[in-house]
């Protein structure tokens, strides 16, 4: 082997490890979304399925970094750093994204409490755990809203000018100082009681009601064992008008989805 092939093979080799070490920072970013958002069907999916999910995702956002792979470091300390940056924002974008099913989840607990009905429990695949009857069909509903509104498709796109306004071989400038950007990651922390409430209100107001008119009726007839009464009234009266005022629920889990998304993009714009 002469020395132009020894230096062509070297070439091939040192562009074939760029490559890699690229691919392995584009799915820090995008493997934390994939894992910890619950339309990707949580815990029902195995792992080797996100990964080739990942790795597909990273593919298709590949063409956008490539002309900046040999601005990444390959020396161990700076590309670790580099490593738990993208972990850091990929974190940061999941958090924001699952705070509307995780305000469904509430929701439902909220609801099945103020019912009487919160011992009844199912496994949701999406959550990885057991939750009350209200609880499944809330985060149910939520993630066909999601999937059927393109959601996922938006989440792809952020993630794609995500690596515009942070490039990989870069860190977050925060350019309008790092508060702003911890402030909108508190903030949608707290709409999350907020959406928790609102998907919950029709329920909550028909249990509250129910309990209402029960102590009226107990007032007037203290013979009358509302208790007893009470404990199978509840879940139907919440069971109706739930299923009367899912409209007006749907449209409210769009808006949030809407509010969410924007979130995302702000978040993405803070960091830059």
């Amino acid at each position: 082997m002469n020395i132009g092939e020894a230096m062509a093979e070297l070439g091939a080799r040192v562009n074939l490890s760029v490559t890699i070490f690229t691919m392995a920072l584009i799915m820090c970013r995008v493997m934390p979304i994939l894992i910890f958002s619950p339309f990707l069907g949580g815990e029902v999916v195995p792992s080797e399925m996100k990964l080739g999910l990942g790795l597909m995702v990273s593919v298709v956002l590949f063409p956008s970094v490539a002309d900046r792979m040999d601005k990444i470091p390959l020396s161990a300390l700076p590309y670790i750093a580099l490593l738990l940056k993208e972990i850091f924002i990929g974190l940061s974008l999941s958090y924001i994204v699952n705070v509307v099913f995780d305000a469904a989840r509430v929701a439902g607990n909220l609801m099945d409490t103020m019912a009487g009905s919160n011992n009844a429990q199912l496994y949701v695949p999406q959550l990885g755990q057991q939750v009350s009857l209200f609880s499944s069909l809330k985060v149910q509903l939520c993630v066909v809203l999601f999937l059927s509104l393109d959601g996922h498709h938006i989440i792809i796109q952020a993630l794609a000018d995500s690596l515009a306004v942070v490039p990989l071989e870069g860190f977050p400038h925060f350019s309008r100082g790092a508060w702003p950007f911890f402030d909108l990651m508190i903030r949608s922390f707290a709409n999350l009681l907020k959406i928790s409430l609102a998907l919950a209100g029709p329920g909550m107001v028909a249990a509250f009601a129910t309990d209402l008119a029960m102590g009226a009726i107990n007032r007037v007839a203290p013979q009358i064992q509302v208790f007893f009464i009470a404990m199978s009234l509840k879940p139907l009266m919440s069971v109706l008008i739930i299923f009367v005022s899912i409209h007006v629920i749907i449209g409210r889990m769009q808006g949030e989805m809407a509010s969410m998304l924007r979130m995302v993009r702000q978040a993405i714009q803070l960091l830059g």
